[in-house]
């Protein structure tokens, strides 16, 4: 008959490769499928934050377009001086 304390060696023994089998299949497989995901996230996080930088920057391009140089030297501080056609 199987005696206890070789019982608890071959539990001990079974746990042991049991993790470290669930360890190499986390290195092998699980991991890079992870950090690939995560980099497809990052990207695509990026890119919609470029996307709405481009649309911000075209509707403020498409509003100081429509400004005349007065409207325009008053919109970014300054004192339009019309006499000599100056922004203080």
């Amino acid at each position: 008959m199987i005696s206890r304390a070789s019982l608890a060696a071959g539990v001990g023994v079974g746990l042991i490769f049991g993790l470290v089998l669930y360890h190499l299949i986390n290195i092998a497989v699980w991991r890079p499928a992870a950090v690939s995901e995560g980099r497809e996230m990052e990207r695509a996080d990026a890119l919609k934050k470029s996307i709405e930088l481009i649309q911000k920057r075209s509707q403020t391009n498409a509003e100081i377009h429509v400004l005349d140089t007065g409207a325009l030297c008053r919109e970014l501080g300054g004192r339009w001086v019309p006499e000599h056609r100056v922004c203080d």
